[in-house]
This record gives structure tokens, sequence and C-alpha cells, in this order.
């Protein structure tokens, strides 16, 4: 206890026995208010300005302070023998009588004296003891709460433009609000993109002082006056992120304190009912995540091409940061390659794509591929425009003349198993990102809205996991009905016309896979990057397939890939399966693979399709087929 608290509590105890003895009043005593004088620079004094507290109830709080220090033991008229005190005792001693109809105002709600004492009621006889909180402050000077957070790091901080305009921002609000009226200032941007940062270095330019908080999201109203009360008295700015609070507890909170500091994603946030202010921290141009990656990457190897990475992944300096670290986790002492930074960049990206997608492992390489010489053209144009973004964009220009529409976005047409899916997983094995299979039957809804709605959750996660979105079937969303019969017809023109906005909204690739894109729109097509056949395989192509389809490992006996050739139209994918089940069917018989496995194969996938494999079908082969 300071001598300033010893001092003023031994004044108080004579006051009080004085008037146990006289009558005197406490108040008018020139001991007690040189005390509280005298403690102006201590924490008593800190709570008697920061809630502005009249006579009456400085005394009941100096008398709460006497009594939760253990000094008095008892005495006190209305004393229990536990150190506690009444409104019928503070009335007594401070205005000489048991009369505490004057002093019914000060045990209202939302007085100071509701704030810092347990049990406030207009009971005269309530027990008052300080909060615990107050208690300790008062003889230590410390506060503390389980919604204190402690602060990031400031030395952490990576300078790019976006943050220093934000922070300039920041720091010309918080001059020109008033700290007492309740105001919000949103500070919205991506994960990463340094809002925390942002709002700590405005504090420190100004020299003020902001807490994060961690608020539980059952906070109640007790709750909030209580850690508003030790905002108060720290004279803290409290930062919340949107994510743990609604709308409704950060208006209490900003009625209670004035100015709060609300950390939110780049979605519109909720009307907090007060004035509010939007600072926006952007995405970083690939200019700026350019410089961004060579500045915070200290071991790579010769030659990494930052200016790809810049391209690939939209991302934000704490992302870029992270994904480094992920990739040295990844690869030990060794010096970073562009593959490992390219995997570390996938590893460090947070959530998923939820159950509308599936991660598809590409295992696919452009050897796997057989197509025309065009349409693998296209295919590896798609490539460059993601790598070489930078350098068209920014360096170049053409950036300027791009206001949206950025995506990579593409057709991939042609029949079932000629290789859409496999052209998909090489795209994203070749730019080193990762790829989701979108179901459009787990997104097509019947309800009106729904389908747009669902279509948003999935750029919106494709956004934030920097992923390639591959729309299977997409024909069953995007199919053309330029005559409106219906009201089907009417949503479902809606509904493909949201998800162009959104595909030319996105920065990221976008393939759209069907079979008939005859039925797509013209002005949709239009505004798709790439349009790439697959045509079924013709019969040079389908020689490439079958002996593509067998590895140099597999043991190969006496095929006759001619025959196969010339009397069996099948696509890739078939191929494949065929190739697949005679191998299952020579290792079973512990013999290389031969035509009576191929056929027999054969056999199995036309029952697949609903065929009978018959002797002419077989051909001169029949016979290695046994009894059919």
């Amino acid at each position: 206890m300071t001598q300033q608290y010893r001092e003023l509590f031994s004044a108080l105890e004579d006051c009080i026995d004085g008037f146990l003895q006289t009558g005197v009043d406490p108040m008018r005593s020139e001991a007690v208010r040189a005390g509280i004088t005298a403690c102006a620079d201590t924490p008593l004094g800190n709570i008697l300005r920061t809630f502005g507290c009249e006579d009456y109830e400085a005394f009941t709080v100096v008398l709460g302070a006497y009594a939760s220090s253990g000094a008095y033991s008892g005495g006190l008229p209305g004393d229990t023998g536990n150190a506690c005190i009444s409104p019928l005792d503070t009335a007594a001693l401070f205005y000489g009588s048991g009369d505490i109809m004057p002093f019914y105002e000060y045990l209202a709600e939302e007085g100071a004296l509701a704030r810092l004492f347990e049990g406030i009621t207009a009971d005269a006889c309530t027990q008052l003891t300080l909060r615990s909180s107050i208690a300790v402050y008062l003889f230590t000077g410390e506060l503390s709460d389980p919604c204190f957070d402690t602060p990031g790091h400031v030395e952490s901080y990576v300078p790019w433009r976006g943050a220093e305009t934000a922070v300039a921002e920041i720091c010309s609000l918080l001059r020109g609000l008033d700290p007492a009226e309740p105001a919000v200032i949103r500070v919205c941007g991506e994960e990463g993109s340094g809002r925390h940062t942002a709002v700590y270095r405005a504090f420190d330019r100004l020299g003020l002082r902001c807490i994060p908080l961690e608020l539980p999201p059952d906070i109640r109203q007790h709750g909030i006056t209580e850690l508003c009360t030790k905002l108060l008295l720290l004279n803290c700015v409290p930062v919340i992120n949107s994510r743990q609070v609604t709308a409704q507890t950060v208006s209490r909170i900003a009625d209670e304190v004035g100015t709060v500091i609300l950390i939110t994603g780049t979605a519109a946030p909720e009307d907090c009912g007060c004035p509010a202010y939007t600072v926006a921290l952007p995405l970083p141009t690939m200019e700026e995540q350019l410089t961004l990656w060579q500045t915070l990457s200290s071991d790579t190897a010769p030659g990494t091409d930052f200016a790809e990475l810049a391209g690939e992944f939209g991302m934000t300096p704490g992302a870029i940061v992270k994904a480094l670290r992920c990739a040295s986790l990844l690869t030990g002492d060794r010096p970073l390659t562009l593959h490992d930074i390219k995997a570390g960049c996938c590893r460090s990206f947070e959530g998923d794509m939820g159950s509308r997608a599936v991660k598809i492992e590409p295992v696919f390489t452009w050897d796997d591929l057989v197509l025309p010489e065009h349409s693998k053209g296209l295919l590896r144009a798609a490539c460059d425009q993601v790598r070489l973004r930078h350098k068209v964009f920014d360096n170049w220009g053409f950036g300027s003349k791009l206001p949206y529409g950025r995506s990579v976005s593409m057709i991939f047409t042609g029949p079932p198993g000629t290789g859409k899916t496999m052209a998909a997983q090489i795209i994203a094995s070749e730019l080193g990102m990762e790829i989701y299979r979108i179901s459009l039957a787990n997104v097509v809804s019947k309800y009106i809205g729904e389908t747009e709605k669902n279509l948003n959750e999935i750029f919106d996660r494709a956004r934030k996991t920097r992923a390639i979105l591959f729309f299977d079937e997409a024909d069953a969303l995007f199919s053309r009905r330029t005559e409106v019969r219906d009201s089907n017809d009417k949503y479902s023109n809606m509904e493909a016309a949201f998800l162009l906005q959104k595909t030319e909204e996105f920065s990221g690739v976008v393939i759209l896979a069907t079979n008939l894109v005859q039925n797509f729109d013209e002005a949709f097509k239009r505004r798709m990057r790439f349009i790439v056949d697959f045509p079924f395989p013709d019969a040079d192509r389908r020689r490439e397939l079958w002996k593509r389809a067998f590895p140099d490992k597999a043991p190969l006996g006496a095929v006759d890939f001619d025959f196969l050739v010339e009397h069996y139209e099948l696509s890739g994918s078939n191929i494949r399966s065929i190739a697949l089940h005679s191998a299952f069917l020579a290792a079973s018989q512990g013999s290389s693979i031969g035509m009576e496995h191929i056929m027999a194969a054969l056999r199995n996938e036309y029952a697949k399709s609903g065929k009978a494999f018959t002797k002419a079908e077989a051909g001169e082969y029949h016979h290695l087929l046994g009894e059919s």
C-alpha cells in the first residue's frame, strides 16, 4: 500500500471514529479531503477522474477501498463483521443520518458506483463490495481481463503502399473524432493484409493506446460493462475482430467507451448503429507482390522467378511470409526453389472448399495428354497467361485496360473420356496450384436465389485458398435459354449471368467442362478466355493412347495394337480402363499382359456400357474369350 493510501485511510479511520463519537461529517474533514487530493496520481485518483465522481461517490469508493484493504475490522453502523459496507453506512457517515433518499440517484445501474461495486441496488442494507478487479487495481495499478489479448509486434510490419495509406487514414480519423463519442473505425482487408499492424502503428504514431480483445460469443451486458470500465480506466481503445461479435455488441461497447476499432474482412459489415468509418487495405498489386516476394525471400535458389509467383498467387504480405515459412519447414536448410515456394503457398492457405467441392490430386503430365497440337497449344497458352500476368498487366500496361475480367477462364468441350479432367489436372500441376472439382448437382438448387448463394460461397472460398475451380458438366447450369417460356428459364438465365459475373470478378483460374458447348450462350462463350476442343480420338491418336496406357515397367507381351486401333473406337478413358483391368488379370495369373487379358478387359468395358461383346466384336481373337 502506498504512503498516500496509508495517510488517507488513517485520516478516514479518525473521521469515522470521530463521527461515531461526536457525529462529525467525515467529508467535511480537511484530512480526508487532503488525503483524496494527495492520491490524485494513484489508481484511486484515476477512478475518481475517469467517472467524474461527486463527493458522495468519492467517499463511497474510498470507504470501499478502506474496507477492502483489510484495515477496517468492524465498528461501522450496520456492520456484519466481514469488511463490507452498505448504502446505509455510507449515507449515515456522509450525511450524518440514516436517510439515504438524497443519494438514491447514485445507486442507479448506469452510475459510477454500479461499475465499481458488486451488488448496487436500491436496498439500503445491501452489502457493497468493490469488484475484485477494481480492488486489485487500487492497490497495484494493474488491470487484467480474460478478454484482453496480447497486441501484435509492430516490428514485424512489412511496409507497402496500401498499409502506409491505411496508417495515415486511421491517424486522421483518430485525430478528428471525439474519443468520448460512440464511433466505429472499420479496418477492412483480407487475412494477412496488415490490418492489426496498421492499427498498432497508427496508435504508436499518435502516442495513444489500444488493446485487442478476444470476446466470447456469449458475452452478456454485465460483462460488457465491466470490460468497458477497465478500458476507460486504462484509457485504451478496443480493437475487435468482427467474426467474434455481433453488431449489437460492438454498438454497446462504443456507447460505453467511445471509439472502437473493428477489424473486418472484405465483405460489407453490419450496421453498428453509430457513426462508422471504413479504412480498406486492398490486395497488393502484382508489382507490389513482386517486391514483397523479393524483399521477404532471403534463402532462395538462384534464378527463382518471383514474377511467376506474383502472377499465379494473389497474396497479402502476411500470406507471403506464411508461405515462405511453410516452404522452409518442408525443405529444411537447403535454398528454396520455385517449386518449394509454390508448395508452401498451397500448404499455407487456410480453410477448404466446403462440401460442394472435391480436391483433385494431379497425377498426369503433358506426356499423358493425347490431343491435337492446336488444343495442346491453347492449354500451354493458358498456363502462360497465368505465369506472365505481371509482365503483361504491369510492365506492359495492359492492366489499365482491364478494370475487370482478369481471370483465366476456359471451356473444355468434347465427348466423355477425351481428357478434359486430365487436362485440368495437368494445368494445376504445371502451375503448382490446387484444383477442386465442383459438381453442379450440389450447386444448382430449385429454390430461387440458392444457386447464386452456393456459387458465391464457392468463389469466396476459392479466393481465400487460391484454388483452380473445375466445373464438371457445366452445361447443366450454363445452357442457352434465349427464349424465356416460363419462370424456370428466367431464373436459369439469371444464374448463368451470375456465374459469368463471379468468373470475371475472380482473379484465378476457372475451367468449365462440357459435352455440349453448342448449348452455351454465345455471349457467355465470347467472354471466356479460351475454348479448348477435346475431339474423339482418330486412329492415329488411339494408337498413341494404347501405347501410353501401359507404363514402361509393365510386362507387356504380344499385343496387336493395329487390331485394337482399327476395330475399336474408344475414348482415352476407356483405353486406360481396359489397360488397367488387363494388367490386374495378368498379375493374378502371374504372366505378362497379352491379348487374352485385353480382350477380357474389353468385354468388361462393353458390359459397363450395357453392350454385348459378341464374337463378331472380338473378331479374330474371339477364341481367347472361351465360351461367350
